[in-house]
């Protein structure tokens, strides 16, 4: 059986997909060669400086400022407000900050309970290291998580979450499973095997 979450993961990478794609077929390099690594622009297409570079727009579709961007709201689906929900404090945007890139790292640490380095953490949500170096700290300024030492090396740190940042990430994981029920609740099982199955061809993974 096919889990929402799965499905969802694989919708999504969908686009990054057909726009490697695109730029094969125009003979461009589809990644900026510097990519990832530290002292290098973001990621980008076509040669081209990515989105998070200096004086770039915030990724979004049909030429629009995406989520995040100043002055956006917080992301959210349906155009409802983002994972925070109405009531979180903190401003209009709720206390995790504008886009999803908080949450989403705040769930990535949740799945670490011993912990994380911040360069596996980067990698895991596939953002630069600056952009996830940013993230940290603002989480660890609004008290989500903590730097902790590595017991297996005493010069690196891990991160954890704190009692506030757990519960927050249990939060967001329950918000984003009962959305994802809503919305492949009306497929049938055997109808989301289907759509997985055409997006594992899709996506390269067949």
């Amino acid at each position: 059986m096919v889990s929402n979450r799965d499905l969802f993961r694989k919708m999504m990478s969908l686009p990054k997909v057909l726009s490697m794609a695109k730029m094969k077929e125009a003979g461009q390099p589809p990644f900026h060669p510097g990519f990832g690594k530290p002292g290098m622009p973001p990621f980008g297409m076509g040669g081209k400086p990515g989105f998070g570079g200096s004086g770039m727009p915030q990724p979004g579709m049909g030429g629009k400022p995406g989520f995040g961007g100043p002055g956006m709201p917080q992301f959210g689906m349906g155009g409802k407000p983002g994972f925070a929900g109405p009531g979180c404090g903190r401003g209009p945007v709720g206390p995790m900050g504008r886009g999803m890139s908080r949450e989403r790292l705040l769930t990535i640490i949740s799945e670490y309970p011993d912990g994380i380095r911040q360069k596996d953490l980067a990698e895991a949500a596939g953002i630069n290291a600056s952009s996830a170096s940013e993230v940290v700290s603002r989480l660890e300024d609004d008290g989500y998580l903590v730097r902790v030492i590595d017991a297996t090396d005493k010069r690196a740190t891990l991160l954890k979450l704190t009692e506030m940042g757990a519960a927050r990430a249990e939060e967001i994981r329950s918000e984003r499973e009962s959305f994802l029920d809503d919305i492949f609740s009306r497929l049938t099982e055997d109808e989301k095997q289907t759509l997985s199955d055409l997006l594992d061809k899709l996506i390269g993974k067949e």
